[in-house]
């Protein structure tokens, strides 16, 4: 199985809506924000993503982000091994 990590760098700030006239800054310029694999595609697709705060909630795409991502795969591996003894 292998998991990927996407590190995204914000070129545009995300603001957290509350329901007031003014909105908090969630993420600044320069800030990096790691998703996994089913939210990169997500963001890759176009699509424009919420997530919940515990004020309110973001909203951003991919125009929030700078055009290179990094990103980290890491596989596991489950398996049986013998040691190799003889039975009495």
């Amino acid at each position: 199985m292998t998991h990927k990590e996407f590190k995204l760098i914000v070129k545009k700030e995300i603001l957290e809506s509350a329901g007031y006239e003014s909105q908090a800054v969630q993420y600044r310029v320069g800030d990096e924000m790691v998703v996994d694999e089913a939210m990169f595609n997500m963001i890759l697709s176009g699509n424009t993503v919420e997530r919940m705060t515990q004020e309110g909630f973001i909203r951003f795409d991919k125009y929030n982000f700078e055009n290179e991502v990094s990103f980290t795969a890491v596989t596991v591996e489950h398996g049986t091994r013998r040691l190799g003894q003889r039975k009495k």
